[in-house]
């Protein structure tokens, strides 16, 4: 019986010194609505506006591409996290018309139906899959080390699923430096298929329909995760 016990504590203390090293899994945010279990999406006609700054000499609106799109991206505002299903950001759709383009180019209907959901402060429940740096973007000034590049993480429903129906949420260098996340602690969670809790901001990224169904389930994600 006392082996038992001490295998069951070692087992627990593992797993608290995992989450503890990365804080990312561990932040219990305040929900905005509600006792705190997971729901829909909220309708939100007003929305925090995106605080930004330049970081590492990089201006929120990047080096070229699509400025409006990397000024969200750069946000570092925190929000009131509303709890959300998973299955309820998998189900948003979007017009295909936007696709792979520009924001300033986007239909004013269609800018609106993106908008009604975006920039909504979300708390979302699931597994990891893993996560990888991302190669240099506009959004960071074409930066290509650690320190200035995203990380792409993929979140998953449920424990052991491939990421083809995955969430890609973002960590992004302005957020990282108030936390002390690491990429190996990411990849230890994931194999130990451990519960996690996402923050971010809900975000529309029209750049990779093609991986629909390859490295990610929607073109919509949590990016950044603060």
């Amino acid at each position: 019986m006392r082996q038992s016990l001490a295998r069951l504590f070692l087992a627990l203390l593992v797993a608290s010194v995992l989450l503890s090293a990365c804080d990312l899994l561990l932040e219990t945010p305040t929900p905005a609505t509600g006792n705190g279990t997971p729901g829909p999406l909220p309708d939100m006609p007003q929305k925090p506006e995106p605080q930004v700054g330049t970081f590492n000499g990089c201006p929120p609106e990047g080096d070229g591409g699509d400025p409006a799109l990397n000024r969200l991206k750069n946000r570092v505002d925190e929000g009131n996290y509303v709890p959300v299903l998973f299955s309820a950001i998998m189900a948003l759709t979007w017009p295909k018309e936007i696709e792979r383009r520009d924001r300033a180019n986007w239909p004013a209907g269609d800018a609106a139906e993106i908008a009604r959901y975006e920039g909504i402060p979300v708390v979302v429940e699931g597994y990891l899959y893993g996560g990888k740096e991302s190669g240099p973007e506009s959004t960071n000034c074409h930066g290509s080390d650690n320190d200035n590049v995203d990380w792409h993480v993929w979140f998953t429903e449920t424990a052991g699923e491939d990421r083809t129906r995955s969430i890609v949420v973002e960590p992004t260098p302005r957020t990282r430096v108030n936390h002390h996340w690491t990429l190996k602690q990411i990849t230890q969670i994931a194999q130990d298929q451990l519960k996690v809790r996402i923050s971010g901001w809900l975000f529309f990224d029209p750049e990779h329909p093609d991986q629909i169904g390859q490295t990610r389930g929607t073109i919509w994600e949590i990016h950044p995760v603060m």
